[in-house]
């Protein structure tokens, strides 16, 4: 068969099903379930603040990753699991942190979910670091279960990442949190 007629059958179906494709992307960034999905995340922060590391465990899956990301090029990625960090707590080796995130952007097919917002963190009320938190979440019978996070940690990043409205951060922490 020449080449012109196999490039125009090549051209005619992808066109054909261009419509379809379009229609399986439009449909990938729909989040049904995000206020369960970011309730999840509230929830993570909140307990993290009140150094409660049963509520950190619960909303946890059995193997949840957790990648450290670092300013600086130099520094390779940071691999751990959560369960180290619900240890450190029980230990009392983790500093209570509160960790407000904004502008969240939640993506969600079928029963897997990304939530990507930028945040800060501080201790005893003082800034640590600003940077992106990245979870990916997983649908269970008892609700969403973090799976993986992963973050920037970026000192110099708080003025060009914050928004200008700080009502726009959540979630609300109480009174004298990560004290």
């Amino acid at each position: 068969m020449p080449a012109r007629p196999i490039a125009a059958a090549l051209l005619l179906a992808a066109c054909a099903s261009a419509p379809e494709a379009q229609s399986a992307k439009a449909s990938v960034g729909a989040a049904p379930d995000r206020e369960a999905i970011l309730a999840t995340v509230d929830a993570f922060f909140l307990a993290l603040a009140a150094g409660d590391a049963d509520t950190i465990e619960g909303l946890a899956g059995d193997r949840t990753l957790s990648v450290a990301i670092r300013a600086d090029a130099t520094t390779p990625p940071r691999y751990g699991d959560l369960s180290e960090l619900v240890a450190r707590i029980r230990g009392g080796a983790a500093a209570k942190v509160v960790e407000p995130y904004w502008s969240p952007t939640v993506m969600q097919r079928a029963g897997l979910a990304i939530v990507w917002a930028p945040y800060e963190v501080s201790a005893g009320g003082k800034l640590i670091h600003c940077g992106i938190d990245q979870f990916t979440l997983s649908r269970h019978a008892d609700g969403w279960k973090i799976d993986a996070v992963a973050y920037t940690a970026e000192p110099d990043a708080c003025g060009e990442l914050r928004p200008a409205d700080r009502s726009a951060m959540r979630p609300e922490f109480p009174e004298g949190a990560g004290q």
